[in-house]
């Protein structure tokens, strides 16, 4: 009876070294994975924007100052203008005042809306309002104004890139009434 006592004595001994190894639980891992994920999903399209071409930094700008904007009027109900200085070679967002004209107190707010030039990679060559027949560019016109209302209407315009050699272009331009933009190689 000795021996079977201490046996089962043993076979207990073992199984707690057993347990008690250097191991991680099903909860570490979960919690290192989850760490991991949320540090990657940060630092990755940090890291990959860095790469992207200027005219695709810019698409992506005015896209963001579209979409806040828009949102914005829709949950406030104000109207909004974006003014495209082609002398200066920036971007502006302003309120629209009841007189239907842009407000020159332009946002200095941090983040997408504030006052934005373009990189000296390339210009703004041309600009377009949708059912104007003339191009108007920084010699002719000093702003082109696009204008998004209270309901989210956006102003349906065109924007014509290109880098300082004039080798290719790029347009921008608003498809349907929300403003989404696309762009295309010319």
């Amino acid at each position: 009876m000795q021996t079977l006592v201490q046996a089962i004595s043993e076979k207990k001994s073992k199984q707690k070294c057993f347990r008690s190894g250097n191991g991680f639980t099903f909860l570490e891992i979960m919690v290192f994975l989850t760490l991991v994920l949320l540090i990657s999903g940060l630092v990755i399209p940090q890291f990959l924007a860095s790469f992207s071409k200027p005219i695709e930094k810019e698409f992506k700008h005015i896209n963001a100052v579209l979409k806040t904007l828009r949102n914005d009027a829709v949950l406030k109900n104000i109207s909004y203008c974006v003014l495209f200085d082609l002398k200066l070679q920036q971007m502006m967002t302003s309120e629209k005042l009841e007189s239907g004209e842009c407000s020159k107190e332009f946002f200095k707010k941090s983040g997408p809306l504030k006052k934005h030039k373009f990189p000296e990679d390339f210009v703004l060559l041309k600009a377009q309002l949708a059912g104007s027949s003339n191009l108007a560019s920084g010699a002719i016109n000093e702003f082109m104004e696009v204008y998004i209302n209270s309901s989210g209407f956006v102003t349906p315009f065109m924007l014509v890139f290109s880098p300082n050699d004039v080798s290719s272009s790029w347009i921008i331009e608003t498809k349907g009434i929300m403003g989404d933009l696309l762009i295309r190689e010319k």
